[in-house]
């Protein structure tokens, strides 16, 4: 009996140490390996170097939405305290992290600033620091300086998009110097509903005048929209106006292709295709044919056999002056040769009406008519 209940003992204390080895549990002399203190933490890095006052607000929230990523924002806000006993492991943990990440707002600054804040311990008191000193909360002058900017700010060649990106940036640095502090939540609410509806008006005037149809449409409505409701309606807008020049450049494009015809026929003159002889700027050559004709772009009333163009030109020119200065001649003569002239015509004209009025000159009328056409 004694031996059974040995027996029941042994099987109970296997067991247990069977059971004890299978959860982990080791004797308090054994030496068990602890888990790393931390992982690996990457972060990326901040393409904005903080360089002051000027773009503080862009550089800390990029690096408050990288540190996010991994969880680690806390330390720069205060929110995760030291532990007290710099003994425990949790300490270690803590002080790793904490001087990861404040080596990683070192190399975000710029050398100087860096070496203004790099003797702070924790980065807690570095964020601090910063803050204190290009903030620039409360600073009236740059309050001034970004009011003037949003009031001036049109949107020109900026895409509807790019104009409401710029615009938004100027409000946010506006609402970090200028922060809107009232006692109560409702008062807060009701103000910015207010705030909102001066901004949807400084957009909506500060658009192209070819967005005016639009703008006006929501001007007459009788509750102004929200700001995204407003960004919306106009990004639409745009996208619409886009293809209406997209469609009437292509129908310019091709009224310009149709009035580009070329000529194919070939130069009478040159023998070269692509234009024709009347616009032909090579020298004209002569042509030389049988019968009476003109030479091809030749001048009307310019008799010639064979003749080229300038030819042509040049005979009847001279026969011009020819003509001319004989006429001038005959209104030169003395009072004699002008009345000889009238007896002569008037002896032609007497023989001519003679000849048709009379019967005399019948029986040889066919000699006296040569010889007046001689």
């Amino acid at each position: 009996m004694g031996d059974n209940q040995g027996l029941v003992k042994a099987l109970e204390k296997l067991a247990e140490l069977i059971t004890v080895k299978a959860e982990g549990v080791a004797s308090p002399g054994a030496l068990v390996p602890q888990p790393e203190v931390i992982q690996k933490i990457e972060l990326v890095p901040n393409e904005i170097k903080m360089e002051g006052v000027t773009n503080y607000l862009s550089w800390s929230r990029r690096a408050l939405l990288i540190l996010r990523t991994k969880g680690l924002e806390g330390y720069v806000r205060g929110e995760v305290d030291e532990p007290a006993n710099r003994a425990s492991e949790e300490w270690k943990k803590w002080s790793v992290i904490d001087s990861l990440v404040v080596a990683w707002l070192l190399n975000s600054l710029t050398p100087s600033i860096a070496a203004a804040v790099e003797t702070l311990p924790h980065a807690v008191e570095v964020w601090k620091t910063l803050e204190t000193l290009y903030s620039g909360k409360g600073n009236i002058m740059l309050m001034a300086q970004i009011e003037d900017r949003v009031n001036e700010l049109k949107q020109g060649d900026k895409s509807v998009m790019e104009y409401v990106a710029e615009l938004q940036h100027l409000w946010a640095d506006l609402d970090h110097y200028d922060p809107l502090e009232l006692p109560h939540s409702e008062c807060i609410v009701a103000t910015k509903k207010w705030v909102e509806r001066r901004r949807v008006m400084k957009f909506l005037k500060g658009l192209s005048s070819e967005f005016e149809g639009r703008r006006a449409g929501l001007f007459h409505q009788p509750k102004l929209p929200s700001l995204e409701e407003a960004v919306a309606a106009m990004a639409q807008e745009e996208v619409r106006l886009k293809l209406t020049r997209t469609g009437e450049a292509n129908a310019s494009r091709s009224a310009f292709t149709v009035s580009e015809w070329k000529e194919t026929r070939e130069c009478f003159n040159c023998g070269e295709k692509g234009h024709i002889s009347i616009n032909c700027t090579a020298q004209r050559r002569e042509i030389r044919g049988r019968g009476r004709g003109y030479s091809r772009g030749g001048y009307r009333g310019v008799r010639g056999r064979g003749n080229s163009r300038g030819s042509n030109y040049s005979s009847g020119f001279k026969a011009n002056l020819a003509k001319l200065a004989t006429q001038e001649e005959g209104t030169s003569t003395t009072s004699q040769g002008e009345s000889k002239s009238r007896s002569q015509e008037d002896n032609t004209f007497g023989n001519f009406a003679h000849f048709v009025y009379t019967g005399e000159g019948e029986d040889d009328w066919k000699e006296t008519w040569d010889r007046n056409q001689a």
